[in-house]
């Protein structure tokens, strides 16, 4: 397998594969990969601003990025995003922001996308729902949120079960699976966008969250005692 070329971040307009590139492009220009083989661990830095910013993939297969990695360069020839299918999924690796004000808007447009993918598997439960949880997590290379359903039947199992109703508004209390939309890209969007990654995330968490809050609960079957918890978690 051929080495995982640089990416430059200036070219003639149009999409590229890594195999379109040198390996000894110029550093202070260009994005440079790392691949573990054995891991199948993806690192690179990224421009945000003046800085460059540390990025990590995980259970990134070999043949999905060195066959599927593709440039996109804009008019004026600045590198507008880096994508790659991987496992049958189009990943976004590098996003370019015009400024606070795009990044702001392109955040909110994906938040609400994203909510909506979360909202329509929510709304395929016809149990009735006594709890409706949105946990989320993040630290300097991992972000997470999902929502959970608690059905009536399961919050009287776990008040059975712990003798208390506070347990009843802890979600790993709860056997559900987690309702999920694309992590992986929405990572990739708070932490290219300038400011710290921690508030870029809290912003998108507080648009997805009440637009949840918002279109998910009326669909739902819903006891008298029903909550929506929002909560962040260690």
């Amino acid at each position: 397998m051929s080495e995982l070329h640089s990416i430059p971040l200036t070219c003639k307009e149009g999409v590229y594969s890594v195999f379109d590139f040198y390996q000894d492009a110029d550093g202070e220009d260009t994005i440079f990969f790392d691949y573990d083989t054995q891991y199948q661990m993806l690192t690179y830095d990224i421009p945000v601003g003046q800085d460059w910013r540390g990025m990590t993939l995980y259970s990134v297969p070999e043949k999905d990025i060195f066959r599927t990695l593709r440039a996109c360069y804009g008019e004026d020839g600045g590198l507008l995003k880096i994508t790659a299918v991987l496992n049958g999924h189009e990943t976004l690796l590098y996003i370019r922001y015009e400024d606070e004000e795009d990044a702001r808007k392109k955040i909110r447009r994906f938040a609400i996308r994203n909510a909506n993918a979360i909202i329509e598997q929510i709304q395929q439960c016809k149990d009735v729902v006594a709890r409706l949880f949105v946990d989320y997590y993040i630290d300097s290379e991992t972000i997470d949120y999902h929502a959970m359903i608690g059905t009536a039947a399961q919050v009287e199992t776990v008040r059975q079960k712990y003798h208390d109703d506070d347990s009843c508004d802890c979600s790993g209390n709860y056997p559900s699976e987690y309702i999920k939309g694309d992590n992986k890209m929405l990572i990739t969007m708070v932490r290219c966008a300038e400011g710290h990654p921690s508030a870029n995330f809290q912003y998108a968490v507080e648009i997805m969250s009440k637009h949840i809050e918002k279109y998910a609960l009326p669909a739902l079957r819903r006891t008298e005692d029903f909550k929506f918890i929002c909560e962040e978690y260690d």
